[in-house]
């Protein structure tokens, strides 16, 4: 056997490694860690005022309004100009990241926002996006109102258009209307 200087150096290496991390409790991965999957982003269309109020999901907002349509028989319109029996209108998206990302929860009803009527759901939990609303658009003449505890009580924000980021009212809202 042909012995090179720097040999014992490298077991001296090793061993100071070694005892390094049983004195230190630093830990080598014998492999690395897979890394954890994406939450899936869900989008749904809610019509309110039917009996039930209706909630169709999917996994785009695309595939989301057609399978509202194909479930209901209804268009999703986004403009308060488009009229028709089987027409139902785009009053608010609630998003649950700010710059109208991630889920999304499009709320409609059969007429158009005039001002005055208002629509909406008393409890986000049911519709599962209760303290996660992050931004909202709304459509048309619409406006929204945030609430901070169900039923539409407690502290409020809005009523007002699209926001992108809610500062002051981020993953507080537990219910919310629309006019």
């Amino acid at each position: 056997m042909i012995r090179t200087p720097w040999r014992p150096l490298g077991r001296a290496v090793a061993v100071a490694a070694s005892l390094a991390v049983l004195v230190l409790g630093v830990a080598v991965p014998a492999q690395a860690r897979p890394l954890e999957e994406p939450q899936n982003e869900e989008h749904c269309v809610v019509l309110l005022g039917d009996a039930a109020d209706t909630v169709v999901c999917a996994a785009s907002i695309a595939a989301a309004v057609q399978e509202f349509t194909a479930q209901t028989g209804y268009s999703v319109s986004e403009s308060d100009d488009e009229v028709g029996p089987l027409v139902v209108y785009s009053l608010a998206r609630l998003y649950v990241d700010a710059g109208y990302g991630g889920s999304s929860y499009l709320f409609t009803r059969s007429t158009a926002c005039n001002g005055v009527t208002l629509s909406g759901v008393p409890d986000l939990s049911v519709v599962g996006i209760n303290d996660a609303v992050s931004s909202f658009l709304t459509y048309g003449t619409c406006t929204v109102r945030l609430y901070a505890d169900t039923g539409y009580g407690g502290a409020t924000y809005g009523y007002t258009t699209s926001q992108s980021s809610l500062p002051t009212f981020n993953d507080v809202a537990t219910a919310a209307r629309a006019r």
